[in-house]
């Protein structure tokens, strides 16, 4: 019998994927904190009218994080293309196989803490940050259960951590979009 090959996120045959390590967003909180305060500081002059928001676990009132500080700025279809690339000059491309014409992703250097920062059209599909945020705050219970869900994949690396992470947040934004579709419209 052959034994089966297990590989890790660099696809090295042999390798077991590597252990997410979490910490408490409380540990960080005060950090994360003052990586939010530079990045308006520093950014407001950059982008005005640009909205930024604080998302992520450490946005949380409670939970694990991998110890980095997630933003969302949001800004009008006109604005995009300018602040993506503003924001190219000044960070570093993340994912670029998620872009699209209404969000962008970057990792900016020289933080406290990681930080990225996810740029999305308001208004557009991609626009959904703020509410997976909003909604998790609001809701204590659906917050432990999405901390519970990423304590539990942690332990199986990088690719499972994000698929776990992923299933609990698109399954939560259906539900939250269900409901609204659910209730009355008043014109």
């Amino acid at each position: 019998m052959v034994p089966p090959k297990f590989t890790d996120e660099r696809s090295s045959p042999l390798a077991l994927p590597q252990p997410i390590d979490l910490r408490d967003v409380a540990e960080l909180a005060e950090a994360a904190d003052r990586v939010v305060e530079r990045f308006v500081r520093v950014y407001s002059a950059l982008l005005p009218g640009v909205e930024v928001h604080h998302i992520g676990a450490t946005a949380m009132p409670f939970g694990h994080t991998k110890g980095d500080v997630d933003l969302n700025l949001r800004v009008r279809a006109p604005d995009f293309t300018t602040v993506a690339d503003v924001l190219r000059r000044t960070c570093r491309v993340a994912q670029p196989e998620n872009w699209t014409d209404s969000f962008a992703s970057f990792a900016c250097d020289g933080y406290e803490l990681p930080l990225g920062v996810q740029l999305t059209q308001a208004g557009s599909e991609s626009d959904f940050l703020l509410e997976l945020r909003d909604r998790l705050r609001s809701d204590s219970a659906l917050l432990r259960r999405y901390d519970d869900c990423k304590l539990a994949a942690a332990p199986r690396g990088a690719e499972e951590y994000w698929r776990a992470k992923d299933a609990f947040l698109s399954n939560v934004l259906r539900r939250s979009r269900e409901q609204s579709s659910d209730r009355p419209q008043n014109h």
